[in-house]
């Protein structure tokens, strides 16, 4: 990214500690326990201490395929006996499951339980709506079905006229070397009304030392909203960490039309080896509002399409070498 001088990012290491350990939920006799708690988007299931449980859509039985790195991020909910209901929690569903490991897992009509490993705080839904590894990651209610905010239906997608999507990095990717990677998205009408939404967006290629190439709304994309977790904040530049909006240093912005409908695409290539982080892991989130977009999220965005969160790591090592010329 040329927008800015080089900043060195200290590397931040998720690491899942006993806050996860089983007898911290577990009863004198060694089950876990499993209730209804207050949260962010209403009474969901927690553990004993208010932490948020979690299920994931790519889970298709009571058997957990959320191992190695996915369970860093995603620790699930273990048991030592057989788990305990109180406060709401429903007795008939709750179960338990042999994970890989051996360990016994809890599970609720159905649903291997997770943790999110950054919800510290009872009440904390940090992990709603996310994709990481491949499926969709949401609370859950005492009847044992997917908690979520408001607009959203049954298969995860959003009921807003335009539909967003990351193409790369992919959920739990390794992106890129030495703090260098890609970031390609899309947006497409749902509709043919929908169409007009995407009206102002254009095919526009924006040079990295033009006046137009710096964090904010993309000229080319204008209701573009891409946020990424690791963004420094550097005085007097429109750089003001993770809630700034990076859609303005996207380079490449492409429209088509297919059957009928709108669909952009939009890539940006980072330039700076590790300017975002090297060897970090990292969650991109990706929406559109209508008209144009902020270059700082205040939170008070009303999106017209789906919310994509997308946890993967900035790879680390050595960047490449740029390439050198010579004359014979």
């Amino acid at each position: 990214m040329h927008y800015v001088k080089p900043l060195a990012i200290a590397a931040a290491v998720l690491v899942v500690t006993a806050i996860f350990a089983v007898s911290a939920s577990a009863t004198a006799h060694g089950g876990t326990v499993v209730k209804i708690g207050s949260s962010s988007l209403g009474r969901v299931l927690v553990d004993a201490h208010g932490k948020t449980l979690y299920l994931w859509a790519h889970d298709k039985s009571s058997k957990s395929t959320c191992n190695g790195d996915c369970a860093e991020y995603w620790p699930p909910l273990l048991t030592r006996g057989k788990p305990v209901a109180q406060a709401g929690a429903n007795t008939q569903l709750l179960g338990t499951s042999r994970r890989s490991d051996g360990r016994l897992q809890v599970t609720y009509a159905g649903h291997p339980l997770y943790y999110f490993v950054k919800d510290t705080k009872p009440g904390q839904t940090n992990g709603e709506a996310l994709t990481g590894f491949g499926g969709r990651w949401d609370p859950v209610s005492a009847a044992g079905s997917a908690v979520r905010k408001h607009g959203t239906v049954a298969d995860g997608t959003s009921s807003a006229p335009l539909t967003a999507q990351v193409i790369a990095p992919s959920p739990g990717d390794i992106a890129g070397v030495g703090g260098l990677f890609s970031v390609d998205i899309s947006l497409q009408a749902r509709t043919r009304a929908a169409n007009a939404l995407l009206s102002g967006y254009t095919s526009f290629f924006n040079d990295p030392n033009a006046k137009t190439f710096h964090p904010g709304p993309d000229p080319a994309a204008p209701g573009l909203v891409v946020l990424l977790s690791t963004t420094p904040t550097v005085a007097n530049t429109p750089l003001q960490g993770p809630n700034t909006n990076l859609a303005g240093v996207f380079q490449v912005n492409d429209v088509t039309r297919t059957n009928g409908l709108v669909r952009t695409f939009n890539s940006w290539i980072v330039s700076k080896a590790g300017f975002f982080g090297s060897g970090v892991p990292a969650t991109l989130t990706v929406y559109a509002v209508n008209g144009t977009a902020p270059a700082v999220v205040t939170g008070n965005e009303q999106p017209i399409s789906n919310v994509v969160r997308e946890t993967f790591t900035i790879a680390g090592g050595s960047a490449p070498a740029p390439p050198s010329y010579s004359h014979r």
